[in-house]
């Protein structure tokens, strides 16, 4: 009797040591803002989706299941009836209603960060407390994979009628976890809400550093800082996996790296500078020394796997006496270009300065924090930048909608100021296309004009990476970097 009474109390001692562990998190940046409606980076988008909750949600599969809304149903093309969920509180003890709902869409719409995310809604009519239709402007066929993004997060009506600024710095949402700590530049602690209304995360706290030089994330890992960390250099893949207590992890993404060629600037406005620029870069160098050979040569802003993808497209290719031909305008002349703070862009941003000018052209490369580079590029100061973009719905609208509609410079997405009539034309008719057949062919034409266009350099679709501690189990990575980083259990 003794025996069993001695094993009941070990199991129970596992169990609330398990249940209360911490996740010590490393990531290469921070976030930008903590409220969801005007943040559409990485960074914020990683934790906001833990702090708050939407009304459906993607799992790391890209399956579109149930979040805050208990049921939907089409009454037409443009009308949607939802039922949320009864049970569903705010981290200030407030219950969630259809009223949050509204006020939330209504905020959305007065924030031109999210102008490229969010879906074309009419109006929120309430029924009752848990029942309301959402009413669109006109069809739009996406509207069910657009509700998942983060960035359609629900808020609370009433915490933001006393300050309509508070989310920035004081979030408060219905989702797994509370702010806990913010310290910029040093990371943020995330502590478990205990009235959450899904399943209840086995992580009473997630520590999430900022750790912006791979190499040192790596380092975090080994010296146990860390129990994952991401982005890593795939160099580091087997000394990591020679490491008894660590494993690599990888998985195609739908996540796009680019060079944006900013068309603001006169120098680019010539189709013949633009084809030059990339005929002169060599992607398939840059894959195999950079991501060592995890990923594959870009042919498209719409990655393989994102519906709506055009498999029939092919890269530019590399060819240094035509693309000497096409440059000899620009030869002794100077162009600047940006990246972020991490290892890829980095040395990314150095293999083509070094392509560049073996025809001619001198690059100033300025290398900037996360925070700054996105107002940088916003702004269109630079006249190329490293950039890259992930279709966070799984679907073809999310990938060129923000970044090459006319309508979504800068912030939205579309840094490289990219203005083709045709190609919003066509963006709006895929998102009144009903009819999934029609609407991929109107994806893939958008994408043929983009490609012929040569107003981005196409490099490479990345497999997302990272490595984790072998005593965690059960974490699983999205084809986008916007992982969910409640999912698994410390042994």
């Amino acid at each position: 009797m003794k025996r069993v009474h001695l094993f009941l109390v070990f199991i129970f001692t596992l169990s609330i040591a398990v249940f209360s562990a911490t996740i010590n998190i490393a990531q290469e940046g921070d976030p930008r803002t903590f409220d969801p409606h005007f943040g559409n980076d990485g960074f914020s988008l990683r934790v906001n989706r833990l702090i708050y909750s939407r009304l459906l949600e993607k799992n790391s599969n890209m399956e579109t299941v149930l979040g805050l809304a208990k049921g939907y149903k089409f009454v037409d093309n443009k009308t949607i009836d939802f039922t949320l969920k009864d049970n569903v509180f705010f981290q200030n003890g407030d219950k969630l209603t259809s009223e949050d709902v509204k006020f939330s869409f209504e905020r959305m719409k007065k924030s031109p960060r999210i102008a490229g995310v969010l879906p074309p809604i009419k109006e929120i009519v309430i029924k009752d407390d848990y029942n309301f239709q959402m009413v669109l402007e006109k069809p739009f066929s996406s509207i069910i994979d657009q509700l998942t993004h983060p960035a359609l997060s629900i808020v609370s009506k009433n915490y933001l009628s006393k300050d309509s600024h508070i989310l920035i710095e004081k979030p408060m949402g219905s989702g797994k976890y509370i702010l806990e700590k913010w310290v910029p530049g040093e990371g943020v602690v995330l502590e478990r809400f205990e009235n959450y209304f899904g399943t209840k995360p086995d992580y009473e706290k997630i520590d999430i550093k900022t750790i912006p030089l791979a190499t040192n994330r790596t380092i975090a890992l080994e010296t146990g800082e860390a129990d994952i960390a991401f982005s890593l250099p795939p160099q580091d893949e087997k000394t990591i996996n020679s490491n008894p207590n660590l494993k690599f992890i990888s998985k195609p993404s739908y996540s796009y790296t680019y060079m944006g060629l900013n068309l603001k600037k006169d120098v680019f406005k010539d189709s013949n500078i633009r084809k030059g620029i990339n005929l002169a870069i060599d992607k398939d160098t840059i894959l195999d020394v950079v991501l060592n050979g995890e990923g594959k040569v870009a042919t498209s802003p719409v990655a393989k796997g994102v519906k709506g993808f055009n498999p029939n497209l092919k890269n530019l290719g590399y060819n240094k006496d035509e693309a000497s031909k096409l440059l000899a305008p620009l030869k002794g002349k100077s162009l600047t270009l940006a990246t972020m703070s991490n290892n890829i862009d980095i040395q990314t941003a150095e293999i083509i300065a070094g392509y560049l000018n073996e025809v001619g052209i001198e690059v100033q490369i300025t290398v900037l924090e996360p925070s700054i580079y996105w107002v940088k590029t916003n702004g269109g100061e630079f006249d190329m930048f490293i950039g890259s973009w992930g279709s966070v719905t799984g679907d073809s609208d999310y990938a060129l909608y923000p970044t090459h509609h006319s309508s979504a410079f800068g912030a939205p997405g579309n840094r490289t100021f990219f203005n083709d009539q045709k190609v919003d034309k066509l963006l709006e008719e895929a998102r009144g296309t009903l009819n999934e057949s029609k609407r991929e062919k109107i994806y893939q034409q958008i994408q043929e004009i983009i490609v012929n266009n040569n107003s981005e350099v196409m490099l490479f679709y990345r497999d997302l990476n990272g490595a984790l501690n072998k005593k965690v189990q059960g974490f699983e990575m999205y084809p986008i970097p916007i992982h969910d980083y409640s999912l698994g259990t410390i042994y």
